[in-house]
């Protein structure tokens, strides 16, 4: 390389750290872009799993209490989480529900419950205790299936909340109130493949269905029930995932590297290396992309590699080609190899730079 430099004109040598510099500030721009977007979803994802739990983010109130009003004292037990599957937006749990009140037994929320954005796959009442003076126990065991519409952006680095949420199907906010249960708990048996458990919380909010049901007794107002929410925050274990993704890419613009260190008269071997590697990456995204929901919509870190890989093997492609017309049309073949050699290494610390800073942008350690 050295040699080769002593070998060219100054003017060349100043073209080749102009060149330099252009693809290193394209890959450092691209660094910056993209942490800061990383780093802002991370933060907008942990804002907004706080707010799910926050009973002062409600901005529904409950309608005035009937005289028959009821507070009823509602706990779980999460004994396990099944099918998380992000691409088709849902999972599977069981869970243990218990009921406890003052007064009248008929009320009987254990059979009234129901799961709001999902279903009861199984329902097993397995204790019942009524007092007379007027205290009253249920307990069920259940199978759940809810949706989860995950968000995608962070894939292969992200976190998640899963929320079981609970209500009344008759009974509304005037007639019946759910009460935290502080002896809820969760298994230390409840495991997700490839994420890693990380909290277990439970509230109970109003919440307002946009629609009065056209109820004789609404009044007009839109009917507002008490909502039970469970949330169960998980996380990627680690980097391990995300590597196994990445590695392809890495391996396609390596390969594509390759074509840089070949004879610049070569430019049938180059281009058809070069075709390779971007054909490698289309592959890659092709299957990893299957991963998540089809529609998503979200443009996030796949397509962030994707994107960087693709740039990279084109400017390859087009390296090797001005390369090869300065070796053989203008016949300057030390132009030729040193240009290949700047392209080389503005490429490979370009893009190794934004391959590094880009995961510790993404991922959220806790």
């Amino acid at each position: 390389m050295q040699e080769t430099l002593m070998n060219i004109t100054k003017k060349q040598k100043k073209g080749l750290i102009i060149c330099a510099i252009i693809i290193v500030a394209i890959y450092l721009g691209m660094t910056v872009y993209f942490g800061l977007f990383m780093s802002n979803v991370r933060k907008t994802s942990v804002i907004d799993h706080k707010n799910r739990m926050d009973v002062t983010q409600a901005e529904a109130q409950y309608p005035p209490k009937k005289p028959d009003f009821t507070e009823v004292k509602i706990g779980s037990y999460l004994e396990n989480i099944r099918n998380v599957s992000i691409a088709d937006s849902s999972f599977s749990a069981d869970l243990y529900i218990w009921f406890s009140w003052q007064g009248n037994k008929e009320l009987n929320p254990g059979d009234l419950f129901q799961i709001v954005g999902g279903k009861i796959d199984s329902k097993e009442l397995s204790s019942e205790h009524y007092s007379d003076d007027g205290s009253n126990y249920q307990r069920y065991k259940i199978s759940i299936t809810a949706d989860k519409v995950y968000n995608t952006t962070r894939f292969s680095l992200e976190d998640h909340m899963l929320n079981i949420l609970i209500e009344d199907k008759k009974n509304d906010g005037a007639a019946l109130n759910y009460v935290v249960d502080d002896k809820s708990a969760m298994s230390s048996r409840v495991k997700v493949p490839g994420y890693r458990v990380t909290k277990f919380e439970e509230v109970v909010k109003p919440h307002e269905y946009k629609s009065t049901f056209s109820s004789p007794n609404a009044k007009g107002q839109y009917r507002v029930f008490s909502q039970y929410a469970i949330g169960i925050s998980m996380i990627r274990t680690d980097w391990s995932f995300y590597f196994k993704i990445f590695l392809p890419y890495l391996l396609s613009v390596g390969l594509g590297l390759v074509v840089l260190w070949t004879k610049p008269e070569l430019i049938d071997a180059r281009t058809g290396l070069g075709g390779a590697s971007f054909f490698g990456v289309i592959a890659n995204a092709y299957v990893v992309n299957s991963l998540v929901p089809a529609n998503s919509g979200t443009f996030g870190l796949l397509d962030i590699l994707t994107l960087s890989a693709l740039l990279s093997v084109f400017l390859i492609v087009a390296a090797a080609i001005l390369s090869y017309n300065l070796y053989q049309k203008q016949e300057k073949p030390e132009l030729s190899v040193a240009f290949d050699r700047v392209v080389f290494y503005s490429i490979t610390f370009g893009y190794l730079l934004l391959s590094l800073v880009l995961p510790f942008c993404t991922y959220l350690n806790v």
